[in-house]
């Protein structure tokens, strides 16, 4: 017999792709505690048959998990490749073509009018421009499109924009209505096999921080329907720790550091091979690992300390006692909500108490990355590669450093010892 909280997880995971383990059982536990007061509902069992009839509950349970954390502006380094590839390339050459962005998911509206004011900057008018917004939550969509947002919603030094497109009234912060024409917000889910079927292809799509909640397989899934949403030589843009997905995928990264940001049918782009993907590899046997998400694995000390010359690199099992699932699942969380020093920190108490866990190194290098210090991020990717010669993410996202300080042999080397490391047949070939 299922447990009802197994079953509430696998509703969860058919309704909107949430992989329990992403979150937790703890906080979807908390969540389901939390929706059956509300209820008045005192039985789990009980409160499973009414969430299995009741849609309207089905997404006031979805908001008490998924609770959104975003700002205008959030990473901002997307955001400046975007104005940057608005002016430089869009409008020299389709200034009269109406181009479309898609903001997926939108969550409360933040990173939808934040493309509308890179689109306003530019001089792009809302007749020649437009950013669909989509969310499953209906409360989110409420709330983005009532468009006031109070102070937590803007953060760092640069807020001159506030200024352009934003009216104080009563201690928030309203969109302007120029700014309004811009977005379109609808509910819809992105996994539902009708997503954008309906819609012409959309030119730039914002897919940010969603793929982390997937497994594998809803990944792969994730990433086949946005490939398909966009135009050739469409830009796709994802959190940091989900561009080892691309891997196989006809894109290739844009030459703007931290922008994580890809285009679509590149023309020296590798062709996506037949087939499915391989699965990852199996740790040793004892080993712990922790479920993540691709693109956020191990990494470890600078490479300069650790001498290579006569040396056999390999890969130290975590002791089987050791307490670093959470800890890395924490770490993970962190970066994810922007929280980089935190999670740098996190990363590193790890390694003082075990310096062998290779995912903690990697993860360490993602962020410093995320925080604008690729070579940091590059000395500590050589070193876990180093460690493991068929780490694929840190392959993949040492091609992409590579690629952006304009060594495209590196890049193109390592683009080819990631899609090695991918094949099992060829798993023992390193260069």
């Amino acid at each position: 017999m299922i447990m009802p909280l197994t079953g509430i997880e696998n509703l969860l995971k058919q309704h909107i792709g949430l992989h329990s383990e992403t979150v937790g059982s703890g906080t979807v536990r908390q969540a389901v505690e939390q929706r059956m007061r509300a209820c008045g509902i005192g039985d789990m069992q009980d409160y499973a048959r009414v969430l299995a009839l009741s849609d309207t509950e089905l997404d006031a349970l979805i908001d008490a998990v998924v609770i959104p954390e975003t700002w205008f502006y959030r990473d901002r380094h997307p955001f400046d490749a975007l104005c940057a590839w608005l002016r430089e390339e869009w409008l020299p050459r389709h200034a009269a073509t109406p181009l479309r962005m898609l903001s997926v998911p939108c969550s409360t509206g933040e990173e939808a009018y934040t493309l509308a004011m890179c689109l306003a900057d530019a001089g792009l008018p809302p007749a020649l421009a437009r950013v669909d917004a989509v969310d499953i939550s209906p409360a989110n969509l409420d709330k983005a499109r009532r468009g006031a947002y109070g102070r937590n919603a803007f953060r760092g030094n640069k807020l001159d924009f506030r200024d352009r497109h934003f009216t104080e009234q009563d201690g928030r912060y309203r969109i302007n209505d120029a700014l309004r024409h811009y977005v379109h917000f609808r509910r819809a889910n992105l996994l539902a096999p009708d997503f954008g079927q309906d819609q012409a292809p959309w030119h730039v799509v914002f897919c940010r921080n969603l793929l982390i909640y997937f497994d594998r397989d809803t990944q792969e899934r994730a990433i086949d329907r946005l490939q398909s949403l966009l135009v050739p030589q469409g830009l796709l843009f994802l959190g940091h720790s989900e561009t080892g997905l691309l891997l196989d995928r006809p894109f290739q990264p844009l030459r703007r550091q931290r922008c994580f940001g890809f285009r679509l049918g590149d023309p020296e782009a590798p062709e996506k091979p037949q087939g499915r993907r391989q699965p990852p590899r199996q740790a040793p046997p004892g080993t712990k690992t922790a479920q993540n998400p691709p693109g956020l694995e191990e990494v470890t000390r600078p490479f300069a300390n650790v001498p290579v010359q006569n040396t056999t690199p390999v890969t130290a099992p975590l002791p089987a006692e050791q307490p670093m699932e959470g800890e890395l699942t924490r770490a993970r969380r962190l970066a994810d909500a922007g929280r980089l020093e935190d999670a740098a920190r996190l990363c590193r108490h790890i390694l003082d108490a075990c310096p062998s866990v290779a995912e903690a190194w990697y993860l360490l290098g993602a962020v410093r990355n995320a925080a604008g210090h690729a070579r940091e991020a590059e000395q500590l990717l050589r070193k876990a590669v180093y460690l493991d010669p068929l780490h694929q993410p840190a392959l993949v996202l040492l091609g992409v450093l590579c690629e952006q300080r304009g060594d495209r042999t590196g890049a193109r080397r390592f683009r080819a010892r990631a899609a090695r490391a991918a094949a099992p047949e060829t798993a023992g070939e390193i260069s």
